[in-house]
């Protein structure tokens, strides 16, 4: 498929994902090549900033960490995953050598005090391993917690989960972790996207929630519903 032009990815990530009423914006990166992220500095300046919009980078390791902070990042994210295999074809690395390079980041991070937030990929399911354990999400969002990420996002990443699995995820992952720290990211590739949403509600702050959009899954070229999205905004401000 190539590299994602920067163009394309303004239209793809901030200025069209705002206009569809999401209230957090996160760089678009490409799944299994992380150089698409190469081009930070030319996206972040493409970006018109709303207010009382954050804007944080995907970071990573420490170089791109660097590059983003010159970019005029005031934020970041670092993004991991529950699936070894999808690790390794996400972003070239196991999960334990992913952890070691995620630590350096939200350390430098700390130091200039700029906040840091953790993403968990396959956090109900992996294209290459099927199921995957809560005690595995459990695990890898703990870890990202305890280097100082403020808030972990949990993500349905293939839009594979069911209420029941998210109920037995979260349920694991609250042992641990704060609900207020806690953040779901859903797709609705199977149409679950709502009913997942609904479920993560009796434990997760409203304000927390994510949703997908059109985001395209190029793992296993699928798309999601957009209204879903849409949907997730209304429930919000009800």
């Amino acid at each position: 498929m190539g590299n994602v032009p920067s163009a394309v990815k303004h239209c793809l990530s901030y200025q069209q994902l705002l206009r569809e009423h999401l209230w957090i914006g996160d760089s678009v990166a490409g799944a299994l090549d992380t150089a698409q992220m190469a081009d930070h500095t030319e996206v972040m300046k493409g970006i018109h900033q709303y207010p009382g919009v954050r804007y944080p980078v995907l970071t990573p390791n420490l170089q791109g960490f660097h590059r983003a902070v010159a970019a005029g990042a005031t934020e970041i994210s670092v993004f991991g995953a529950a699936s070894e295999s999808f690790s390794k074809r996400n972003i070239n690395c196991s999960i334990e050598e992913s952890m070691e390079k995620f630590e350096e980041v939200v350390k430098s991070a700390r130091h200039m005090n700029i906040p840091a937030r953790g993403y968990v990929s396959c956090a109900l399911g992996c294209p290459y391993e099927g199921n995957i354990t809560p005690q595995k999400v459990t695990e890898v969002s703990k870890k990202l917690y305890g280097m100082g990420c403020y808030e972990i996002s949990l993500g349905d990443t293939t839009g594979v989960g069911t209420p029941g699995s998210m109920k037995r995820m979260l349920e694991s992952v609250m042992k641990e972790i704060p609900s207020s720290a806690l953040a779901v990211h859903c797709h609705d590739t199977y149409g679950q996207a709502l009913a997942n949403i609904l479920t993560a509600l009796q434990g997760v702050n409203l304000y927390k929630v994510m949703e997908a959009g059109d985001f395209i899954c190029k793992a296993v070229n699928k798309t999601t519903n957009s209204k879903v999205a849409q949907a997730s905004f209304n429930a919000r401000l009800e």
